[in-house]
């Protein structure tokens, strides 16, 4: 199976004040979910995740992560981190894991854009 996206996450300074926003202009519906400052977004249809908002963290050394963070499913994650390194990115945080989600890595691509890799937990439904 190719890489595919799996998950976006918005970084924001306040989640409540993110999640008004999103909920007032998209209609998005949210669920806490996970630790404090960290809610799912809801697909309406499904009533199944499809990203989340998220306390801003720092994956860059040097500056706050803006915007939407990425993350892509994989099927082994040690092979996508060798990829990674090969194609001249850079591993900004190390394959840890999600009890009952799976490994997640994340990454620097040439371009200076963090972004996570995730091979998902098979035995988790």
């Amino acid at each position: 199976m190719k890489p595919r996206l799996t998950h976006f996450a918005i970084n924001t300074d306040d989640v409540e004040a993110t999640q008004l926003f999103y909920g007032s202009v998209f209609g998005w519906e949210f669920r806490d979910y996970g630790p404090p400052g960290f809610v799912q977004i809801i697909d309406d249809t499904t009533q199944q995740p499809m990203g989340s908002i998220q306390q801003r963290r720092q994956l860059l050394d040097d500056a706050p992560t803006l915007g939407f963070e990425c993350t892509f499913g994989v099927d082994d994650i040690e092979m996508a981190k060798s990829q990674i390194v090969a194609a001249g990115g850079k591993i900004l945080m190390d394959t840890f894991t999600i009890t009952n989600v799976g490994h997640l890595l994340a990454f620097e691509d040439p371009g200076g854009n963090p972004a996570l890799i995730m091979e998902y937990d098979s035995s988790v439904d």
